[in-house]
């Protein structure tokens, strides 16, 4: 974890760097005082954290975060100012600044402010690394809430039924789904929904151009911080074929597997 300190007043950069040395011992905080020393530090490849005076004497905090947003645009910055008006304020934010805090009280708030625009920044890495590894399936994935409304779908999926993001996702997934299939995809969607895990069974999808194209699926829960089931995940593997019976045999509850094995048929 990185934190940059703009600040060219000693006295304040020595409390604000002694305060945050106590808050979070763990980070590396680094400094500048100058436009030198702001310059070596913007080289680095990321910083997660910068806090910055407004009045510095060789530049002003509106610079300060329009730089760091070029060369860092997920860093999280918070400005401290004496007397920064609204207009002055309201810009920054238009430029994606984190926070304010009015000195000299903002000090005593300064820890709390960047520890939560740490877990910010934290959970925002999080989302882009999960994101990376879903577009790195093969597979094509896509959830869908309790209302049939599609609300993500990853880069193979995309291409498999050759919709863009901003084309599928809050429309109904029965754009996929072929008419005849419809009720048999709702029912495994709703035991997913009740907590089931619905194993891969084949099933018939349906392109953006109207192609119908065979896929083995299997569908999961996806239960939020409570545990509770508001999406489940659906995967699409394509196949060679499918037949009505296969998928019917297939999406059998693995409590009353079928007699005839046979007549599941995934190519």
């Amino acid at each position: 974890m990185y934190l940059l300190l703009v600040e060219d007043n000693p006295t304040d950069r020595m409390v604000i760097q002694a305060r945050l040395r106590r808050a979070f011992p763990g980070a590396q905080i680094l400094a500048a005082d100058d436009p030198i020393g702001l310059n070596e530090h913007l080289k680095r490849d990321g910083c997660d954290i910068v806090i910055t005076d407004y009045w510095l004497g060789w530049s002003d905090g509106l610079s300060v975060l329009q730089r760091v947003r070029e060369r860092w645009p997920r860093s999280r910055v918070i400005m401290l100012t004496g007397n920064g008006g609204e207009e002055v304020v309201a810009g920054a934010f238009k430029h994606g600044l984190y926070q304010y805090l009015l000195k000299p009280d903002g000090f005593d708030e300064l820890a709390a402010v960047t520890g939560a625009a740490i877990e910010s920044k934290r959970r925002e890495d999080f989302h882009e690394l999960m994101a990376m590894i879903v577009n790195s399936i093969p597979d094509g994935v896509y959830t869908v809430d309790s209302a049939g409304t599609i609300t993500a779908i990853n880069a193979a999926a995309r291409r498999m039924y050759g919709y863009a993001d901003v084309e599928i996702v809050g429309l109904t997934n029965e754009i996929l789904l072929p008419a005849g299939w419809r009720n048999e995809i709702r029912r495994q969607h709703e035991r997913a929904l009740d907590g089931e895990i619905v194993p891969r069974f084949p099933t018939l999808q349906v392109r953006s151009d109207g192609a119908e194209i065979p896929v083995a699926m299997t569908i999961l829960p996806m239960r939020d911080a409570d545990g509770a089931v508001s999406n489940v995940v659906c995967i699409a593997t394509a196949i060679a074929a499918v037949t009505r019976e296969a998928s019917v045999a297939s999406a059998r509850d693995e409590s009353h597997p079928p007699r005839h094995a046979s007549h599941l048929s995934i190519h």
